[in-house]
Parts: C-alpha cells; sequence; structure tokens
C-alpha cells in the first residue's frame, strides 16, 4: 500500500510537470523540469503549495478538518487513505500540518526517488509507469 501511496504521489507530481517534458531540446525548461528533472527545492515547494492548498482560513497550517474537507470536495483526486497521509505528515501529532512538517516529509520522499543520489528526480526514476 506505501509503494502504491508514493506511486500516486509521483503520478500527480510528475503529471504538473508532463508539459515540461514536451519543450524542444536546446530550450532551457523552466523550473528544473523535463529531461534534466526536478531539484529539491523545486519539488519541496511544489508539494508545499499542493497541500497548502487545503489551508481554507489561510493561517499558515492545514487542519485535520480542512484536510478532510479538501478531500471530500475531490474524490478519486487524492492520496488513497487521506487520514493516513495526513498522520504520516503531521509529525508532532498536534493535528496541523505546516510548511516545516510538509517539506521535511516531502524531503525524505525526494530522497527515495532519487535513485542515482545526483540532486534530481528525472522521470526514469520513478518507481511506477502509469498505462
Amino acid at each position: 500500500m506505501t509503494k502504491a501511496i508514493a506511486c500516486l504521489a509521483l503520478a500527480t507530481f510528475l503529471a504538473g510537470t508532463a508539459a515540461h517534458a514536451q519543450t524542444p531540446a536546446g530550450t532551457d525548461t523552466p523550473n528544473g523540469a523535463g529531461a534534466a528533472g526536478v531539484d529539491l527545492s523545486t519539488f519541496l515547494a511544489r508539494h508545499r503549495t499542493r497541500i497548502m492548498r487545503a489551508d481554507a482560513d489561510h493561517d499558515g497550517r492545514v487542519s485535520r478538518a480542512e484536510w478532510a474537507a479538501w478531500w471530500d470536495a475531490r474524490p478519486g483526486k487524492g492520496p488513497y487513505d487521506p487520514a493516513g497521509r495526513f498522520r504520516a505528515i503531521d509529525a508532532d501529532g498536534d493535528g496541523f500540518l505546516t510548511a516545516e512538517e510538509i517539506d521535511a516529509t516531502s524531503s525524505k520522499r525526494f530522497a527515495r526517488l532519487d535513485a542515482d543520489h545526483d540532486g534530481r528526480v528525472v522521470r526514469a526514476e520513478r518507481p511506477c509507469r502509469a498505462k
């Protein structure tokens, strides 16, 4: 199940960079996407931005209620187990996701995905392929 969650998260992440992968050769790709891959800072920023969209009251953190409401409004578009994903990110167990907790979890994911440890995640390093 953990592999399925990682594959889903990676597929969601890579879907956002799909347009960059079609950039003609010899041109720079914005945000470090495409064949050159994505560096850690870009990876963290994208994940933080995506998760913080659930922050309905704009207090800089996502509560369990905000998280649940966000994913309830988007059935089938999020993690397989949204409550489990929340618990995994909420390192201190206070019931809120902060940018620091999101970055810590995303950093660990980046390290797992960066198979060749070159500081960039490229499509070839994906653990699964969507068909």
